[in-house]
């Protein structure tokens, strides 16, 4: 009979001890699972379990309706299906399933939300644009390297939009989504994401970029400090630059610069994607979006005037975690 290890039995009370809770997030480009408990010490949120698959449900969010095909419906019921399983392996004392612009664009969202019940018994609760992006500046609040940071902006860019999100002494100022998400921008402005990227065809992303901005009055706040991003472009961005100091990617600076992300963009855009899917760290699921994505990253942090962001992975299932546990008694 095998003997426990002691740093198996600490891990095995430190889990009977917790309160864990899982979140599924059916984002547009992937489906996310997060499973967190609250620190005995502290009460800050630590990290149990946490898996990603990418299952774009975001293909045709561009058609006039915006719908999820028949095939993007299935896949993405079987992920989460796969990961509400892997959660129930942690014993949480609830598992919740969230949306966002993906499904809550969707004319046919209905269909979608009953299939998962079906298959987990759960309904999805379904983010309005600024529950999203407040749910991601609550998360944000988690990260020990803003916690000292009293003002910032934040930028969450997803498959379907942008959450915009300013800081100022703790509370949330004006929180905005946009409908600049990497998926819904590729769609609409690059015709064929296997051939490199025209000059043209950058141009009218960026001036897409620029005017969504203006019409939102975010360029009307003055420059705050930090700007923090989160999302799964910042993260495969990051990996990439991580791969080639040959680092894991919590190894390497949060600290991501300007003149870093357009040397990764105009190196994706000179790219087919037969080229692009061969770099290290880049998924072969995201070589098609990623050029859009730092087209329209760069952008905004030349109308906002940063040469440097900071990544973070706190994001919004931690916000979602975290309104749970603070609601448990």
């Amino acid at each position: 009979m095998r003997i426990a290890t002691a740093k198996e039995m600490i891990q095995s009370r430190t889990m009977l001890n917790s309160q864990n809770v899982a979140i599924i997030d059916i984002g547009s480009n992937s489906i996310k699972l997060l499973v967190v408990s609250k620190s005995v010490k502290d009460g800050s949120l630590e990290s149990r379990y946490s898996k990603t698959l990418e299952t774009r449900i975001s293909s045709g969010i561009t058609l006039d309706p915006p719908q999820i095909s028949d095939s993007a419906m299935s896949a993405g019921v079987q992920s989460v299906r796969k990961l509400y399983k892997e959660a129930l392996c942690y014993k949480p004392q609830e598992v919740r399933i969230v949306a966002t612009s993906a499904v809550r664009d969707a004319v046919n969202r209905s269909e979608f939300n009953k299939k998962i019940e079906l298959a987990t018994g759960l309904s999805v609760h379904i983010l309005t644009g600024v529950q999203e992006a407040r749910a991601i500046g609550r998360g944000l609040s988690c990260d020990p390297q803003v916690k000292k940071s009293k003002k910032f902006i934040q930028i969450d860019l997803g498959g379907g939009s942008l959450e915009y999100i300013h800081f100022d002494s703790d509370s949330i100022v004006q929180a905005a989504s946009l409908a600049l998400g990497s998926v819904r921008i590729t769609e609409r402005f690059i015709k064929d994401p296997s051939k490199p990227i025209r000059r043209d065809v950058e141009k009218s992303i960026q001036k897409h970029v620029t005017k969504l901005i203006k019409n939102e009055g975010l360029l009307k706040t003055p420059y705050l400090g930090s700007l923090i991003a989160t999302g799964g472009a910042l993260t495969v961005t990051r990996a990439i630059l991580a791969a080639r100091d040959n680092r894991a990617l919590e190894e390497f600076s949060p600290l991501i610069s300007l003149l870093q992300i357009r040397e990764i963009k105009a190196e994706l855009i000179s790219q087919p994607l037969s080229e692009r899917i061969k770099i290290k760290s880049l998924p072969a699921a995201r070589a098609d979006i990623l050029p859009a994505a730092l087209i329209t990253i760069e952008q905004i942090m030349n109308l906002m005037r940063y040469t440097q962001l900071m990544h973070s992975q706190y994001n919004l299932r931690y916000g979602i975690a975290l309104d749970i546990l603070q609601a448990v008694k």
